[in-house]
């Protein structure tokens, strides 16, 4: 089980994502996450997720935060519901966030009903998502698609076809691949990788920093991007590089950063905007939902992360700092 195969094989595992969370949704009672602030919590690649979730329930006039699991534990009472994201339903700080929110209604979305968070949430959407590699990237796209269609349950539908979005994502593997040789040499033996995007974007450009951190080994973090202005751009330069999200100001974002000599990629489905000295762009179908848009805009930083790590010579490498206190057994 490869990394690249399991980024390749993920038009078939959001097909079954999404016929299993159809499934899920059919039985489960979603009347106490109609109304209130919810809370999107995960760690991980599932907090970065839960930013995108949040950012879609805000949009569609929810009361909506992304939270780490660590305020849910010290905090009583911060929310009226909770929608919680854990690939196994493993993550022990997920599952103490729940004890100590005792008594709110609790939603996990992962592949095991019986997991530790599932058992602990009581209500539960599976993921049929198969294998997944190190870095996440079936669980992650996986988890969306099932956090996507719950948010249509509980807004009601918008534009986005569904079930047009397993072809969507093997022509965006397809286009982004065309571009990758370009970006390896662009982004070689770059000394720290910014990600950067807004709302739902933000978190994309979490979980593309932490693929970054974890192929590659590469110094990454992600920022909001009017905040990205207001200073922390300023150590960037051709020793580095940044990933950008985004259809408004991170369009002339993208241009400066090229003409400061940074390589930049500008994942956008604006298309007033095209590859130029270090600049490289990869556009994306428009969608409306911002999570199946968070789905089509990972894809670029899932191939980007596994052709970095071939070129540091990490290709699927196990983690050097193995936790024995973060998954339940």
């Amino acid at each position: 089980m490869s990394y690249r195969s399991e980024v390749a094989r993920q038009p078939q595992s959001i097909a079954a994502c999404i016929k299993s969370a159809r499934l899920g949704l059919e039985s489960v009672d979603l009347s106490p996450f109609t109304s209130g602030l919810v809370a999107v919590t995960g760690i991980g690649a599932s907090f970065a997720a839960s930013v995108v979730v949040a950012g879609e329930l805000s949009r569609r006039g929810r009361r909506a935060v992304a939270m780490r699991a660590v305020d849910l534990i010290d905090g009583t009472n911060v929310a009226d519901a909770i929608i919680a994201m854990s690939h196994r339903g493993r993550s022990i700080e997920n599952v103490d966030a729940l004890k100590a929110q005792a008594g709110v209604p609790a939603l996990a979305i992962t592949k095991d009903e019986t997991s530790p968070l599932a058992l602990a949430a009581g209500h539960h959407i599976k993921l049929d998502n198969g294998n997944d590699a190190t870095p996440s990237s079936t669980g992650y796209t996986g988890t969306l698609v099932a956090a996507g269609l719950l948010t249509e349950k509980l807004c009601g539908a918008t534009a986005t076809d569904w079930d047009a979005l397993p072809g969507k994502v093997a022509d965006m593997l397809g286009y982004a691949a065309t571009k990758m040789k370009r970006l390896g040499e662009l982004f070689a033996a770059r000394r720290a990788i910014d990600c950067v995007g807004a709302v739902s974007s933000l978190g994309t450009a979490d979980g593309a920093s932490l693929l970054i951190r974890e192929a590659s080994r590469i110094p990454a973090g992600a920022t909001d991007t009017r905040h990205y202005l207001h200073g922390p751009m300023e150590s960037m330069d051709a020793t580095t590089g940044v990933v950008v999200f985004g259809d408004g100001r991170e369009m002339r974002l993208a241009e400066q950063l090229n003409e400061l000599g940074c390589p930049v990629v500008l994942i956008t489905a604006n298309d007033g905007i095209d590859d130029k000295g270090k600049l490289t762009v990869l556009r994306v179908p428009p969608e409306e939902n911002r999570i199946a848009r968070g789905i089509l805009d990972i894809i670029a930083a899932q191939l980007l992360a596994a052709e970095l790590s071939d070129a540091a010579g990490l290709t699927d490498t196990k983690f050097r700092y193995p936790q024995t206190d973060t998954k339940i057994s």
